[in-house]
């Protein structure tokens, strides 16, 4: 699922190769794709519009239009935005194409069906994106606002942030990084995080997320990039989808997977204990087969 890393890299290539274009006309394929409004004004507000800019916000990928118009694509699970060409022109699962001048085309495709697509004006916009949680490099987003929103919690640090209510933008596969980065067990209760972990959980956020941008996003298994080409922070994983094999902090143990939130999650549980401090990670585990 494209997270946040993903869609920064997305947003960038937008940015380098399509904005200044021309929507010469956008041609729905899978009318499911289009939320709002009807299929047919959304084809005719994207006819002879230039493209403006691209921009991020959570898991959100928003490009603008001299309209005054945002295309606002949430790309789920499998959505993927390629531009032809370079890349050569998919012919599956398609879900929109908008013809650009130049006889460029930017294809949007997912065999999930999950991605979907609004187009709104600014106000329609701004209330869509209201809700959420403050992005992750912002200067809003410190440890102090971190312990503020959730520190008197007493439901499970995973699941707290995985709303895009508190913090924008993270999902299953960064979290996952960070919670073992920050050696956090995932079902540790937020009032029971000392100053030093609130401190430690801050900083394996930024690092984490900073470093799937770096690497162009992480491809697990349907994540490409608007030049058809796999992300490398996949590499660069140490316990997502990594169950089974020793803990990569040296501790002795091994990565395991089970059912956290209904989210399958992948932890140490000898160096995230879920005593906290001193905590000696002893569990009773009911592993997810």
């Amino acid at each position: 699922m494209p997270e946040l890393p993903e869609v920064e890299t997305i947003k960038e290539h937008l940015e380098e190769l399509v904005v200044g274009a021309e929507v010469e006309r956008a041609e729905v394929l899978y009318r499911n794709l289009v939320e709002l409004p009807s299929v047919e004004e959304f084809e005719h507000r994207l006819s002879g519009v230039k493209i403006t800019g691209a921009r991020r916000r959570a898991k959100h990928l928003i490009v603008g239009f001299d309209s005054g118009d945002s295309l606002v694509l949430q790309l789920k699970i499998g959505g993927q935005l390629l531009l032809v060409p370079p890349v050569e022109e998919p012919t599956k699962n398609l879900m929109l194409v908008l013809h650009l001048d130049g006889d460029l085309r930017l294809f949007l495709r997912d065999e999930t069906e999950f991605t979907r697509a609004r187009l709104l004006d600014e106000q329609e916009l701004q209330e869509r994106l209201s809700g959420l949680g403050p992005e992750p490099f912002s200067e809003e987003f410190t440890t102090g606002y971190l312990n503020g929103k959730i520190g008197s919690r007493r439901a499970q640090i995973k699941s707290l942030l995985l709303d895009q209510k508190v913090v924008a933008g993270i999902g299953n596969i960064y979290m996952d990084e960070i919670l073992f980065d920050a050696r956090l067990h995932p079902r540790r209760k937020a009032n029971t995080l000392t100053d030093e972990e609130w401190t430690a959980l801050h900083r394996a956020i930024r690092k984490n997320l900073a470093a799937g941008i770096e690497h162009r996003g992480t491809t697990v298994r349907l994540y490409f990039d608007v030049l058809g080409r796999p992300g490398d922070h996949q590499n660069h994983l140490r316990v997502f989808e990594k169950h089974g094999n020793p803990c990569p902090g040296g501790c002795g143990g091994k990565v395991i997977r089970e059912k956290v939130g209904g989210r399958a999650t992948h932890y140490c549980p000898a160096c995230q204990s879920e005593d906290g401090p001193g905590g000696d990670g002893r569990l009773e585990l009911k592993l997810e087969m």
